[in-house]
């Protein structure tokens, strides 16, 4: 054999023989039991975090919708003030007895323009609605009185107001509706 063969025998023999010995330790480590390595997440920790979040997250709503119902108070007061202290001055002429038909017009047109610009500035709107077809979208039947064949189906009367507010019903209108009458 020549050198070189002679040291690749050698390192061949050196490797089959610490082979076997590395291949036993490994079998003995593989029976023992690897240290407490987690491999598995721990779902009940997530779980109780994400419950918590979840509460935290509730309750944070919770306190911003009451101070958003608390805010929506305030300023719908703010804006209904200046009619209450119009008639509460109003009273007060009445009961002094300094008080004309003309100052109560004029107490009660104050008031007036006031609601009206409350209501404005909150897309609250009169509806319209005498004369025109019945809506069943926008209104209430009270009662139906014989009319003639142009009033048929037109509002006659409007008993109670109805209100719309941004584009939706605030209050359906309580309407008289006409209805002709059938001819035998």
């Amino acid at each position: 054999m020549s050198k070189h063969n002679k040291k690749h025998q050698e390192g061949y023999e050196e490797l089959t023989e610490q082979q076997p010995a590395q291949e036993q330790a490994e079998t003995v480590a593989c029976e023992e039991p690897a240290p407490a390595e987690k491999t598995e997440p721990d779902y009940r920790d997530q779980y109780v975090r994400l419950y918590a979040e979840f509460d935290n997250y509730r309750k944070r709503t919770e306190r911003e919708k009451a101070a958003l119902i608390a805010y929506g108070k305030k300023d719908f007061a703010l804006k209904m003030l200046p009619m209450y202290e119009v008639l509460l001055r109003q009273q007060q002429q009445l009961q002094t007895g300094k008080e004309d038909a003309q100052a109560l017009q004029d107490g009660m047109r104050m008031i007036l323009t006031e609601l009206d610009k409350a209501f404005r500035a909150e897309g609250i709107t009169k509806m319209e609605v005498k004369g025109k077809p019945y809506n069943p979208d926008t209104q209430e039947v009270v009662a139906m009185i014989p009319a003639d064949k142009k009033q048929d189906g037109l509002v006659i009367d409007e008993v109670k107001m109805g209100f719309m507010m941004q584009d939706q019903v605030l209050r359906p209108a309580s309407v008289v509706v006409g209805q002709a009458k059938e001819e035998n």
